[in-house]
């Protein structure tokens, strides 16, 4: 049997790549069980779940982290809060902020969920003994 050299491709094309999309903290699914929200550092993912790809991506340009969020339950709306206690009403599809408001807490929010009628937003922060 003869020795022949193999021959191994020397220039590579990126296909697909995987990038960081969570770092802790919430995740929430849709209404339609279509996409999944998380939060990385500044900014709140939206993942297609079929496909496991980011389809959107909504970040605080103060770069501040992302301390909670909450998708309405009409999945129109997604509002942020930031360290710098910043909160961002956000047209997520779009990845358009419709407005913002400074939060009425002394310390990061921490947790917050929309009525179902998704016309109340509740903000809730650590409480610390």
């Amino acid at each position: 049997m003869a020795n022949t050299p193999l021959q191994f491709k020397t220039n590579y094309a990126v296909s697909s790549k995987i990038e960081p999309f969570y770092k802790g903290g919430k995740v929430q699914i849709s209404k339609d069980e279509k996409y999944i929200f998380c939060t990385c550092g500044s900014r709140v993912n939206v993942l297609e779940i079929s496909t496991g790809k980011i389809v959107h991506c909504v970040e605080h340009d103060d770069q501040e982290d992302i301390t909670s969020f909450a998708v309405s339950c009409d999945d129109e709306l997604l509002v942020t809060a930031s360290r710098a206690l910043l909160l961002k009403q956000w047209d997520w599809r779009q990845g358009t902020c419709t407005r913002s408001w400074k939060a009425i807490h002394t310390i990061p929010v921490a947790s917050m969920t929309f009525d179902p009628s998704s016309t109340l937003l509740a903000t809730g922060q650590q409480c610390h003994d």
